[in-house]
């Protein structure tokens, strides 16, 4: 199917041609008109009245297949240019916003130093020593009761003696350790009473 839209006479028509359909049909403004199929140098066309103006379809073979052209009084016909949608013409293109992932990164990465700053400060690097130290008498007792309440409370005093600001690092690391063993001479003594039950060592 080919369509013309062009202006005659100072109006405007539209101009359909259906090849598809046997014969072919042809309609002006949606209204059907007759053709005479004839036979020219050029090929095969089609010639029909268009009020008081001789107008043609003329087939031609090209190397891209059967092209239409129409022709008025002996004058091809340009169609009509047709209204382009106005856009607005693009004057940066996008940019994949690769600063703006590495500052996500970015700030990622210093929430987790802040993080990691924040536990250091609460619980220093030797701090760990005495708290892990402890740790091993629940591990030790198998997790009992009374083994994870010593532990615990002596993991909050060596915290919280890890920070006292008036005391020296040195003298505070001193009585973190001074915990840790206050921790085992309890653990020793609560088992030594039963209160604490060790099956795996003889002595008690």
């Amino acid at each position: 199917m080919k369509t013309w839209q062009f202006d005659l006479d100072g109006n405007a028509h539209t101009l359909v041609f259906d090849v598809e359909k046997s014969p072919p049909v042809v309609t002006l403004d949606g209204k059907p008109i007759s053709i005479t199929p004839k036979l020219t140098k050029n090929g095969q066309a089609y010639g029909f009245m268009l009020h008081k103006h001789t107008a043609t379809i003329q087939t031609m073979q090209t190397e891209k297949g059967v092209r239409y052209g129409l022709m008025i009084d002996g004058q091809p016909v340009t169609p009509r240019p047709q209204p382009k949608a106005d856009v607005a013409p693009l004057t940066q293109l996008p940019k994949y916003d690769t600063a703006g992932i590495f500052r996500n990164k970015q700030l990622r990465d210093e929430q987790r130093i802040q993080h990691k700053i924040f536990i250091r400060q609460i619980i220093p690097d030797w701090a760990w020593v005495a708290i892990i130290g402890i740790m091993f008498i629940p591990a030790f007792s198998q997790l009992q009761p009374v083994s994870l309440i010593v532990a615990g409370l002596g993991i909050v005093v060596v915290i919280g003696v890890a920070n006292i600001p008036k005391m020296k690092e040195i003298h505070r690391f001193a009585f973190t350790i001074m915990v840790m063993l206050f921790c085992w001479s309890a653990f020793v003594i609560l088992s030594s009473r039963g209160i604490i039950k060790i099956d795996n060592l003889p002595l008690f």
